[in-house]
């Protein structure tokens, strides 16, 4: 399988990082992998009630952000945060986010195709 492109970050905007982290469910995937270093990509978003497709998008998006590297070993796919990359060029940033990220993110279950819970 072909390694997914993971962007330079010199060549990332801030815009685009903070575009990465403006959704509820990437805020709390990226908290996450802030906690547990790199992990199977199931354990980032297995307490968000997302489907697989739709955690896909997000794992995406903060890939083509700049934010995660995913890799897969065998059958299995990991992520972890590019946090040193990212304190070299947004010196604070992923920081400050965490750090003012509290509980209440608004994060819900995945409503699925309906739109309907």
């Amino acid at each position: 399988m072909l390694e997914p492109h993971h962007p330079d970050l010199g060549q990332v905007s801030l815009a685009e990082v903070l575009r990465g982290l403006s959704d509820p469910a990437r805020l709390h995937m990226v908290k996450t992998m802030y906690a547990l270093g790199e992990c199977e990509c199931s354990l980032v978003y297995a307490d968000l009630g997302l489907s697989k497709s739709n955690a896909s998008h997000h794992f995406r998006v903060l890939r083509e952000s700049g934010i995660l590297r995913r890799t897969q070993r065998g059958n299995q796919q990991y992520a972890t945060l590019r946090a040193d990359e990212l304190k070299a060029r947004f010196p604070g940033l992923l920081e400050a986010v965490i750090a003012n990220s509290g509980a209440g993110s608004g994060v819900r279950a995945d409503p699925g195709p309906s739109g309907e819970r």
